[in-house]
């Protein structure tokens, strides 16, 4: 359904002179109308279970940092979605627990998840599973991190102006994106991240996503 999808609305914007092939307009629009299903489905989580505002900084944060940061994919579009909504309710669970703790409690774990992801993300970011990107590898460790302080000096400067419990929600996520990085090195081992340029393999392994030759092509999300 959404490959038959992609490649209609494919053929609606795709023109003969264009650069790029046809395979990349479907393969983008698939990666287009998966995410906006995804944010919908957890916006609609949110609105029924009463954390609609928790979840939308949470889908902020999540999505900056994971973007450049990188870490584990599922091999499906479905198990990718099963895996972030299995992170979005961990995170919930961390931050109901966190937010009852006393503010030096929450200072103390906030510079540790600091320290953690800095140290992390300088080690080992960008960490790329079976997907490629157009960044070169060391300007995207330099945005993993800007905005990975980002997240932390906003929620901070914030909570600190409106008191407002919250934006805690923004540890647990940042907390859970470091599982998910430590959970793909793990699974490729130590493997030192290489160029990632899209070159002839990557048009082909999409190529042959489209014409379902293969069932899913990996991508940083």
């Amino acid at each position: 359904m959404l490959h038959i999808l992609s490649k209609r609305i494919a053929f609606l914007v795709c023109g003969k002179t264009d650069l790029l092939p046809f395979e990349i307009y479907v393969y983008g629009f698939e990666l287009i109308i998966s995410s906006i299903i995804e944010t919908g489905a957890l916006l609609f989580v949110g609105l029924l279970i009463g954390k609609f505002v928790e979840t939308m900084i949470f889908l902020f944060s999540f999505s900056s940092i994971r973007f450049f940061s990188g870490g584990y994919h599922a091999n499906s579009y479905f198990k990718c979605f099963a895996v972030t909504l299995v992170n979005y309710f961990l995170v919930l669970l961390l931050y109901n627990n966190l937010r009852n703790f006393p503010a030096n409690m929450i200072t103390v774990f906030t510079l540790f998840v600091f320290i953690l992801s800095l140290v992390l993300f300088i080690k080992v970011c960008p960490v790329k599973s079976n997907g490629k990107t157009i960044i070169r590898p060391q300007k995207q460790k330099c945005l993993s991190i800007i905005a990975l302080c980002t997240n932390i000096v906003l929620s901070g400067v914030l909570f600190y102006i409106f008191k407002s419990n919250i934006l805690i929600i923004v540890l647990p996520t940042i907390f859970m994106v470091d599982t998910l990085i430590v959970i793909e090195k793990i699974k490729q081992g130590v493997v030192k991240n290489g160029d990632g340029n899209i070159n002839n393999t990557d048009i082909l392994l999409i190529t042959k996503f489209i014409n379902n030759e293969i069932d899913y092509f990996p991508v940083e999300n």
